[in-house]
């Protein structure tokens, strides 16, 4: 018998397990901005699987020689993140470093400014980004990320719905 929570991965996809998982921390600062950078590198990691030549064996393996912040690097440097997108990511990988390692933390009004400065990069043209709180943003976050490689997640994090969709075809 397989215990719940992959029952229900199974069931309701990664993707909805994030957005379930995230909704439990909601009230916690510091909870849910190390729950959405663990879920932007388990993303991005396979981004970089799927596209780089040393992607699984050298580079995602490999977090001493190849840290978060380098991986970013990689994937703005190859054109598979506008350097828009890289920065929001590149400051949420400080906000998660300042939320693990120090004892008080707290998201300070400058953090929340560059989030609502930043949320015009993940709404399209059409909607008005509004100001919204830090749940917003990482929502919207994994969305964009979420969105931007469909080809690449899709398979990897829901494979019954990459094979309903190629039954389709």
């Amino acid at each position: 018998m397989k215990p719940k929570d992959e029952a229900s991965l199974e069931k309701n996809g990664v993707l909805e397990a994030f957005f379930q998982e995230l909704a439990k921390v909601r009230d916690s600062q510091r909870s849910l901005v190390i729950v959405t950078a663990g879920f932007v590198e388990l993303l991005l990691n396979s981004v970089i699987d799927a596209k780089c030549k040393q992607g699984k064996r050298k580079i995602t393996s490999n977090t001493r020689d190849y840290p978060h912040s380098v991986k970013l690097v990689f994937l703005n440097e190859l054109g598979l993140l506008d350097n828009r997108l890289y920065k929001i990511l590149d400051w949420f990988r400080k906000l998660r470093n300042r939320a693990v390692h120090q004892t008080f933390f707290e998201v300070t009004q400058s953090d929340v400014d560059f989030a609502n400065n930043s949320m015009d990069r993940f709404l399209p043209v059409k909607i008005k980004p509004s100001t919204g709180d830090l749940y917003r943003f990482c929502t919207l976050m994994i969305g964009t990320i979420w969105n931007g490689y469909l080809d690449v997640l899709v398979p990897v994090f829901e494979p019954a719905l990459h094979e309903k969709k190629g039954k389709e075809k």
